[in-house]
C-alpha cells in the first residue's frame, strides 16, 4: 500500500484537504512471490485511497484487497492469513481497511501524525487465501518530509473477534514502510514493500516477514492525469520456512 507524488501527499490524504468525500489515489500492484520448492504465486493488489473532512478533523481511508493465484497455501500471505487452509487457490482475498484521523491543517509541515482503526473482513473465496475471521485493531500513521526525502509508515495491529469457529485466531502486527528519494524531476528511488508482518501466535522461526530491497519509480502525466509506475524487488531476510523468499512487484498509480 501506497506511493507518493511529492512531500505534500500522505498515504491516503490529498495534497490539499477538502471537506467533501473524494478519491485521492488508485494503485494497482502486479506482483509475483517466489516460493521455495514450489511454483510461484501471482497476485494483483487493488488499493483505493479516499479522504474527506468534517469539522476540525481530516479523515483518510485505505482499502486493499487482492486477486491471487496460489499454487499452495503460503503462511502469512495474503496479509493477515496466519493459518491458511490447504491446497491451491485462485480468487479474491480478505479486504483490509485502515481509517486514519488527524487534526485539520491548512498546510503540511515536515511531520504528520494520524491514528485510527483497522479492520479485516473475511471476504476471501477460499480458505487458502483468507483468514475466515473478522478482525480489528488500532492503526497509526507517521510521515516526514525534508528536501528530496519522504519517509512514512502505517502500522496496524489486528485481533480476530468473530468468524469461522474452525479457523484459528488472528493476532497480527503489520508495519508498512514507504520511503522515496527524488533522483530528478520525474525519477525516484523507492522502498515500498508488501510490509513487515509479525504473527504473534506462530513459533518464533515462523512469525516474521522482513523484506529488504527496493526499486525505481517514474512519475508522469497522460493529459491531466497524474500517474506513476514503479518496479521493485525484495528478499525476505526473515520469513516462515514455507513462506515467500522473494517478491517482485510492478505498481501503476493514478493520482487525483
Amino acid at each position: 500500500m501506497a506511493g507518493f507524488k511529492d512531500g505534500g501527499r500522505t498515504v491516503a490524504h490529498a495534497k490539499e484537504p477538502h471537506d467533501h468525500f473524494h478519491v485521492t489515489a488508485l494503485r494497482l500492484w502486479f506482483y509475483r512471490e517466489f516460493l521455495p520448492k514450489s511454483n510461484d504465486a501471482d497476485a494483483l493488489g487493488i488499493e483505493l485511497n479516499t479522504a474527506w473532512g468534517a469539522g476540525c478533523l481530516d479523515f483518510a481511508n485505505i482499502l486493499y484487497t487482492e486477486v491471487v493465484d496460489y499454487p499452495r497455501a503460503v503462511p502469512g500471505m495474503p496479509v493477515g492469513n496466519e493459518f491458511p487452509g490447504l491446497g491451491e487457490a485462485t480468487g479474491v482475498t480478505d479486504v483490509l481497511s485502515a481509517l486514519l484521523i488527524s487534526p485539520k491543517r491548512k498546510h503540511h509541515g515536515p511531520h504528520h501524525f494520524a491514528a485510527g482503526v483497522a479492520v479485516q473482513l473475511p471476504t476471501a473465496t477460499d480458505d487458502t487465501i483468507g483468514s475466515g475471521k473478522w478482525s480489528a485493531g488500532p492503526a497509526v500513521e507517521y510521515e516526514y518530509h525534508k528536501g528530496r526525502l519522504f519517509a512514512a509508515f502505517v502500522a496496524l495491529q489486528l485481533w480476530s473477534f468473530a468468524g469461522d469457529s474452525d479457523r484459528k485466531n488472528v493476532n497480527m502486527l503489520m508495519i508498512k514502510p514507504m520511503v522515496t528519494y527524488d533522483l530528478g524531476r520525474c525519477w525516484k528511488a523507492v522502498y515500498m514493500p508488501y510490509g513487515i508482518s509479525v504473527y504473534w501466535e506462530k513459533p518464533k522461526s515462523d512469525m516474521i516477514y522482513l523484506p529488504v530491497g527496493g526499486g525505481i519509480q517514474r512519475d508522469f502525466r497522460i493529459g491531466r492525469q497524474e500517474m506513476a509506475v514503479s518496479l521493485q524487488l525484495f528478499q525476505y531476510v526473515l520469513r516462515p520456512s514455507k513462506g515467500a523468499e522473494y517478491d517482485m512487484r510492478l505498481m501503476v498509480e493514478f493520482d487525483f
